[in-house]
C-alpha cells in the first residue's frame, strides 16, 4: 500500500472534521452564545483524537493493525455512549387515555416486577387505563430516556399527535409507614408542557389517596 495512503486513518479522518466542523460554526454563526462550548468541545475532540493516532502509530507500526484498534476504540466508545445515554423504556397507554399523568410506584409489595437489568437496552411497559402503574421494582430500576406511545403506535411529541409529555419531579409519598418513590410524566394537548411545584404537591396527595383505594381493592 502507497505510504502516503497509510497515513490516512479513521482517527486522523475525525479529527481533521471535527476541527473542520469547528472552524464552519466559527464562520457562520455570528452570534456564538452557548455554541462557544460546541466549538472547543470540538477542538479538544480533534487534538484528542490526533494524539491517540500519533500514539497507536509510534506504538503499533503497522497499518492493519492501527486501522482495526482505532476502528475498534470507536465502536466501543459508539457503544459505551448509547448504553449510558440511550436507554429507552417506552411507556404504552391506551388509544383512549384520557389522563392527564403517567405515573410508575416502585417497590410495591405483590406487585409485577417491571425486569430491568444492567443488560436491558430496550423495554416497553403496559400502563393500565388509570394511568398508575404499581411495580414491586426498585426505584433504581430504571432507563434512562422515557418515550411514551399509544397502543396504535403514535408517539406522543411526534407530528401525529397534538400530545406531548414531559417529566415531572421525582418524589415519593408514605403510606401505612411505608415510603414509596414514584416517577410520574405529565401528558399535555397543544402546548407542552409546563408544571409546577403546587400542582406537584397536589397530584402527590392526590395519588397516595388512588393508591390507598388500588390497594385496598386487590
Amino acid at each position: 500500500m502507497n505510504n502516503k495512503l497509510k497515513k490516512i486513518t479513521p482517527f486522523l479522518i475525525l479529527s481533521i472534521a471535527s476541527i473542520v466542523y469547528a472552524i464552519v460554526i466559527v464562520i457562520k454563526e455570528r452570534n456564538l452564545s452557548w455554541g462557544i462550548f460546541v466549538v472547543v468541545g470540538l477542538i479538544v475532540i480533534g487534538i484528542l483524537l490526533f494524539g491517540i493516532d500519533f500514539g497507536l502509530k509510534k506504538w503499533l507500526n503497522n497499518y492493519k493493525k492501527i486501522f482495526l484498534t482505532e476502528i475498534a476504540l470507536a465502536l466501543l466508545v459508539i457503544i459505551i455512549y448509547d448504553y449510558k445515554f440511550n436507554r429507552t423504556k417506552t411507556l404504552i397507554i391506551p388509544t383512549e387515555f384520557n389522563e392527564s399523568y403517567v405515573t410508575i410506584i416502585y417497590g410495591v409489595e405483590n406487585s409485577k416486577d417491571l425486569s430491568i437489568s444492567a443488560l436491558t437496552w430496550n423495554k416497553s411497559i403496559e400502563i393500565p387505563k388509570s394511568g398508575i402503574l404499581l411495580t414491586s421494582s426498585d426505584f433504581n430500576e430504571n432507563l434512562r430516556e422515557t418515550e411514551i406511545k399509544m397502543n396504535s403506535g403514535i408517539f406522543l411529541g411526534s407530528d401525529e399527535t397534538e400530545k406531548g409529555f414531559v417529566r415531572m419531579t421525582e418524589s415519593e409519598f408514605q403510606s401505612n409507614g411505608r415510603n414509596y418513590k414514584f416517577r410520574t410524566w405529565k401528558i399535555q394537548d397543544g402546548f407542552c408542557c409546563m408544571y409546577t411545584s403546587e400542582e406537584v404537591k397536589k397530584y402527590k396527595a392526590e395519588l397516595k389517596t388512588e393508591f390507598e383505594k388500588i390497594k385496598a381493592s386487590r
